[in-house]
């Protein structure tokens, strides 16, 4: 190691340069990860909720969507906006398909023509209008079929003379009132019942088609929208992206560009001729709303690491009054970031929602370990030493706390790597390697950069040169360490009976809290600006728009085969049913729900249809007035009807039940009940007990899966992964602070402080109604080792002296304070993100650090101070007998 150090202060140049290519290196090759805010990245790949959602990504023909809506006064503008980006759409789309026909089986060319985003482009319901308008007799119920081919009976056999109504014979002895006379008009009579029987089949018809003017519309037209159905996952997929930025181009030719308020591209000045003015435009669904959290996501990481470097490196220049020690404690930690993030580039190829934001993490918690060895040097020089034996001396020093610190940090993010929930494993993961990055290139850079900085300081015009460190001529620190320190040593038995008081405080909250620590409500842990503006808004409105007709509303879920589609919606009610907490579930609507009936049910409508046809007999039709002839014609039931069944049906209904290789039948749709909140986790795991991987009667169990899959395996994965992680962070630390400190006394002191930081900071949540969740949950491996980490230095620095306490604490506190410091400010940045769950999990660590912060610089000298050891002084280390 000393020689390590000796060459990196021989050869500073070489070695600077070495770690700037690294660092050039591993930034540039770790900027191109890919974030990705999908849950679904958070999951075990092998927990069947994962397995089962992911084996229906690859089936779904129309998982993802991307809504563009049209909203202004002007109905008639709405919708022709609609057409005309439709008809742009479908122009491109019939030119890369002519383009990909010529090209045959040259794969080459076919890339050429342009990516195969659309599936479908579905501008309103004509063609469903246009199928019912056929097959509408067959929507009627048999019973009101039954009625009408009886009423029409009675009706014949009235005009006919031989039935007798004896309302109308009593109306004949009174006399009828003038102009209530039929006239004896053979079919008098015959329109209003087919208008009745036309009303009752418009309500039958209606959950098939609610948009009478054959878009998607709102009621008073004030909104219109444009569904087109992708090839995308819509999960923030580079396909998403380039249908995206697609539509936006589409969206600005028509020159409308500067009113579509989602849009990401530049917008142009004006609108496009032959829409109003007050005409705006949105884009909402799955691909948008994915779209605009990754967008989110990458800036808020990237605005986070550059505050966080720029908040820590300020207080770094304040703290050591010296520009020089902005490199000197940044670079490592700099090259660990890096490093970091190339790792995940190269394993992963992705980092998820809380990996993006490992950048300040590592920074605030990494630039520990320069800090401690920077004061440690600055500490010998003011004590008189020459650079190159302070240099060595601080390296050799600092070796065992530093050590310590690196295995306690690799404990807290090795736990949670040692997990199968990926929002946990990940995570420990990349900030595992960029720790240990860290720490390694500390030794080489940090002595180069001090060695640089001795030789450069003479030359220097006076302005630019260092001002005298903080450290006094005995190596003790500034203001703030002095009054620890005489804190400490006057009241050490007041400070532990505060801190009692505190862990009781604590530990009153902590038995409710434990029995159920989770977060249910997911409604606290999503996106802030979702719901208030942006894609989100727009797809609320979207809601509106489609309200569900034509969208075939509910949680997607497949089946193997079409046969299996019943005997599963059967399986799922009665599983439904048997929830003791009552139903969840109001329908599951199949493909032939939107049939009007079996074919058995359709061939006795038909039978009923033909025998009203037959009571309609041309002349008995031909001696009608002319206006009541008019209107029997134009509802009497057409020729050649026969039954229906899936494929019949028209495009847009018929795809919604599509498997992306054509398959039609395997899908089903299951519907909520009104009052079910899928926001609250524990409808999720009821839901997920009823719905995911059904076992059929035949034993047969079919991979079905929804949104609510990927929740409720959240929530279980968490309550497995997370007291195991718990667990073995802190088996772990106890043990490198036993063998650390082989001292009873050592270890009874670090892990006492331990303790309190981990009770304080749970009680601290139970008390302020914080609840654990996917990612805050990390915080508290972390916390194990930071409680670890500060506490060993202040103990180990009172070893090397010998058991002077006081002293320990003059030369130790400013340097932890200022660990502390950068450390809350790298949690600080998670409070600037959107997602809610990250925000929790940057208020539970900084918490979670003060907490270790009072432990290390109060609980630990005051219990030194009280429990003093018998049989003298432990022998000093290497250099502390000089120093000390």
């Amino acid at each position: 190691m000393l020689r390590v150090v000796d060459a990196g202060s021989r050869r500073p140049l070489c070695t600077l340069a070495v770690a700037l290519a690294l660092l050039a290196g591993t930034w540039s090759y770790g900027s191109r990860l890919e974030p990705r805010s999908d849950f679904l990245e958070l999951l075990p790949r092998d927990s069947p909720g994962f397995i089962a959602f992911e084996h229906q990504l690859g089936r779904g023909s129309a998982s993802a969507s991307l809504l563009v809506i049209a909203a202004s006064p002007d109905r008639d503008a709405n919708e022709w906006f609609v057409d005309s980006l439709a008809d742009r759409i479908e122009a491109r789309m019939a030119e890369r398909q002519s383009c990909r026909s010529a090209c045959a089986a040259d794969a080459a060319c076919a890339n050429r023509c342009g990516p195969d985003l659309v599936r479908a482009v579905e501008r309103g319901t004509k063609d469903v209008q246009s199928f019912l308008d056929r097959y509408q007799w067959l929507y009627a119920s048999e019973a009101d079929l039954i009625e009408l081919d009886r009423r029409l009976g009675e009706l014949l056999l009235s005009k006919s003379g031989l039935l007798v109504d004896l309302d109308e014979e009593l109306e004949d002895e009174v006399g009828e009132e003038p102009g209530n006379e039929s006239g004896g008009e053979p079919g008098a009579g015959a329109a209003p019942l087919l208008s009745e029987l036309h009303r009752h089949i418009a309500e039958a018809r209606r959950p098939v088609d609610g948009f009478p003017r054959g878009y998607f519309e709102l009621p008073d037209g004030s909104a219109a929208g444009l569904r087109l159905v992708s090839r995308s996952t819509g999960t923030g997929d580079s396909a998403g992206d380039h249908l995206q930025a697609e539509g936006e181009a589409d969206i600005a030719a028509l020159g409308l560009a500067s009113r579509c308020s989602t849009c990401s591209s530049i917008a142009s000045e004006g609108v496009g001729p032959g829409f109003p003015p007050d005409l705006r435009i949105g884009l909402a669904g799955d691909i948008p709303n994915a779209s605009a959290e990754k967008r989110s996501l990458v800036s808020e990481a990237v605005w986070a690491t550059v505050a966080a470097l720029v908040v820590i490196l300020t207080g770094v220049v304040v703290f050591y009054r010296s520009l020089w020690a902005l490199p000197i404690i940044a670079l490592p930690a700099l090259l660990g970031v890096g490093f970091a993030y190339s790792f995940a580039m190269a394993r992963y190829g992705y980092v998820n929602t809380v990996g993006a934001f490992l950048g300040a993490i590592i920074l605030g918690n990494g630039i520990n370990y320069p800090i401690i060895l920077f004061s440690r040097y600055q500490e010998f020089r003011a004590r008189g030493m020459q650079p190159d034996v302070a240099r060595r001396e601080a390296v050799w020093n600092a070796f065992r706390a530093e050590l310590v610190g690196a295995c306690v940090a690799a404990i807290a993010y090795g736990s949670v790597g040692v997990t199968r929930f990926r929002g946990f494993s990940q995570f420990g993961a990349i900030g595992f390697c960029g720790m240990l990055m860290v720490w390694l290139s500390m030794i080489p850079v940090v002595p180069a950069l001090l060695s640089l900085r001795e030789r450069l300081q003479p030359r220097l015009p006076p302005m630019l040169r260092d001002r005298p460190s903080r450290f006094g001529p005995g190596g003790e620190g500034g203001p703030l360490s002095k009054k620890l320190e005489r804190l400490t040593a006057r009241s050490p038995r007041a400070i532990l009976a505060a801190a009692a008081i505190l862990a009781v405080l604590a530990a009153a909250r902590l038995p409710s809290f434990l029995r159920d620590p989770w977060e249910y409500d997911f409604d606290k842990l999503g996106s802030r600006s979702s719901k208030v503006g942006g894609a989100g808004e727009w797809s609320n409105l979207a809601d509106k728009v489609f309200g569900g007709k034509g969208n075939v509303a509910g949680a997607m879920m497949f089946v193997d085969r079409p046969d299996q589609t019943e005997a599963a919606r059967r399986q799922i009610l009665d599983n439904d049913r048997r929830d003791p907490q009552g139903p969840l579930i109001a329908e599951i609507v199949t493909v032939r729900s939107l049939l009007p009936g079996t074919e058995a049910e359709q061939r006795r409508k038909l039978e009923l249809v033909e025998r009203i046809r037959s009571r309609l007999k041309p002349g008995f039709v031909a001696a009608l007035r002319p206006d009541e002839r008019d209107e029997v014609r134009r509802l009497m039931p057409p020729a050649g009807l026969r039954p229906i069944g899936p494929e019949d049906l028209p495009r847009l209904l018929r795809s919604r039940f599509e498997e992306r290789n054509g398959v039609l039948g395997t899908v089903l749709y299951v519907k909520y009940r009104d009052e079910v909140s899928l926001s609250d986790g524990h409808n999720l795991l009821r839901i997920a007990r009823a719905t995911d991987n059904v076992r059929l009667p035949d034993g047969t169990v079919v991979l079905t899966a929804s949104r609510a899959t990927v929740f409720a395996e959240l929530i279980r994965s968490l309550e497995r992964d997370g007291p195991l992680a718990t667990a073995v962070s802190f088996i772990a630390v106890v043990a490198v602070v036993i063998a650390a400190t082989r001292s009873l006394r050592g270890a009874t002191v670090v892990l006492a402080s331990l303790l309190l930081s981990v009770l304080l900071t749970l009680g601290g949540a139970a008390w302020m109604g914080e609840k654990l969740n996917f990612l805050n949950f990390i915080a508290l491996p972390i916390t194990f080792g930071i409680g670890c980490e500060y506490p060993f230095n202040v103990y180990d620095r009172s070893r090397l002296l010998a058991g002077n306490i006081g002293a320990a604490l003059l030369r130790v506190g400013g340097a932890v304070v200022l660990c502390s410091y950068t450390t809350v400010i790298g949690y600080s940045s998670l409070l600037l993100a959107d997602l809610q769950a990250l925000q929790s999990f940057g208020w539970l660590a900084v918490s979670g650090e003060l907490a270790c912060l009072l432990g290390a610089l109060l609980v630990v000298p005051a219990l030194l101070h009280v429990w003093k050891p018998n049989g003298g002084s432990p022998p000093p280390a290497h250099g502390a007998a000089r120093l000390s």
